[in-house]
């Protein structure tokens, strides 16, 4: 491994290891980003209500994990779960005024730290950054096909 490649490996980890929920009112980040997928499905379906499976192909991590987001998240009275009325096999997910509170809380102290931090950086350098970070991310996409096909040819 390269020096670059380990300072990487470092800064990743360092960046894992902050503690973002010290700035989020009542909630966990793992929360917050689950609090936030409702909220953005509620605004792009312009209902309350939104069905489990939309929440869930949103957010792109395993169903099990988003339901024992739901399970924490009922348990504060932050949001709640029925059967969705048009479909009884699908089952939706509204958020408590309480949730909507904490959620709305926790969403302008994010705007308000990633103002800050980005405000520091300065726009140029986030420019270069974020160009920076889409090229890489493109070869790393690259890279997984590549070795991804490769391993499949090889079985």
């Amino acid at each position: 491994m390269t020096n670059e490649e380990r300072e990487f490996q470092e800064i990743v980890n360092k960046f894992k290891a902050l503690h973002m929920s010290a700035i989020l009112p009542g909630i966990n980040q793992g929360d917050f980003a689950v609090m936030r997928a409702i909220w953005q499905c509620m605004q792009k379906n312009h209902s309350s209500k939104v069905r489990v499976a939309e929440i869930v192909k949103s957010m792109h991590i395993p169903a099990p994990a988003v339901s024992r987001c739901f399970r924490m998240l009922e348990g504060k009275g932050y949001i709640a779960r029925s059967v969705d009325t048009k479909d009884r096999r699908n089952v939706c997910v509204e958020m408590t005024e309480e949730g909507k509170r904490i959620f709305l809380a926790a969403e302008e102290s994010m705007s308000s730290f990633a103002e800050a931090v980005f405000g520091k950086m300065g726009r140029e350098d986030m420019q270069k950054l974020n160009a920076y970070l889409r090229k890489f991310l493109h070869v790393f996409q690259l890279e997984i096909e590549k070795r991804t096909i490769k391993n499949r040819e090889e079985t």
